[in-house]
């Protein structure tokens, strides 16, 4: 597999390289750039099978280097490796992209590349990523299904339910879409938009509750009908995040 290194940090470059070439002897580091217009012209040079790309750096972001290819040209896989918080961490699980935080880690990086060698280049994850991280409104979450990957926006989902070790997404066109991971896996969604899980087996959108029950423990009542519990000891901090909408 023939790979290139983006990153301004000479450092950063430096350290990734190193790491590839005593453990990953199958990775062949081909070309390294400093910025974006360069890289964009070494990965038409070399045309490699996978990009490590850094997001922060001078001129253009990482994320703008798919702005010079057109959709045609992007047949190379990529894996962000970013300094960025914890928010972009959530972006970066919900589109399903290949990632690995500085500084890097032996661990991290061979499941990064496990990961993108499992699958192939999707550009569909990438515009997902660029959305999660530039558009707060456009939020997506990539679901992987039986049949492929599915792209929701987060606006339009009701609420997750839980179901031993999958959890089932309600949307409000009224699909329900059945992944093959534990509800706990989605409460990233409380740091990416208005979820909350109220309860072991609801996570619900809560620009999407229609009523709050206080009787019989507390109950919502979402856009579509559907009731759903509140645990005890979720109750209050459901309440006080409502408390600033009341007239």
């Amino acid at each position: 597999m023939t790979a290139i290194i983006v990153d301004d940090e000479l450092n950063a470059r430096l350290a990734l390289r190193g790491i590839l070439e005593e453990n990953f002897t199958h990775i062949d580091i081909v070309a390294e750039s400093k910025d974006v217009p360069n890289a964009v012209k070494i990965i038409h040079q070399y045309k490699p099978d996978l990009v490590f790309l850094d997001i922060a750096m001078p001129g253009y972001s990482g994320l703008e280097l798919l702005k010079f290819f057109d959709e045609s040209q992007i047949n190379f896989k990529i894996i962000f490796v970013t300094a960025f918080s914890e928010y972009a961490i959530n972006a970066f699980e919900l589109s399903a992209v290949g990632y690995i935080l500085k500084p890097v880690r032996l661990e991290a990086l061979e499941k990064a590349l496990n990961k993108v060698e499992e699958n192939n280049s999707d550009l569909e994850k990438l515009k997902a990523l660029q959305n999660n991280l530039e558009s707060p409104l456009n939020k997506k979450v990539a679901l992987n299904t039986g049949d492929g990957i599915t792209f929701l926006l987060l606006q339009n989902i009701l609420y997750l339910k839980a179901d031993g070790s999958y959890t089932h997404f309600y949307t409000i066109d009224k699909h329900r879409i059945t992944v093959a991971k534990k509800i706990s896996d989605f409460e990233r969604l409380e740091a990416m938009g208005n979820f909350m899980r109220i309860h072991r087996s609801h996570i619900v959108n809560l620009s999407r509750i229609q009523k709050i029950l206080k009787q019989d423990g507390g109950t919502v009542i979402m856009e579509n009908g559907d009731q759903l519990s509140i645990s005890s000891d979720k109750k209050a901090t459901m309440l006080e995040k409502f408390q600033d909408q009341k007239l």
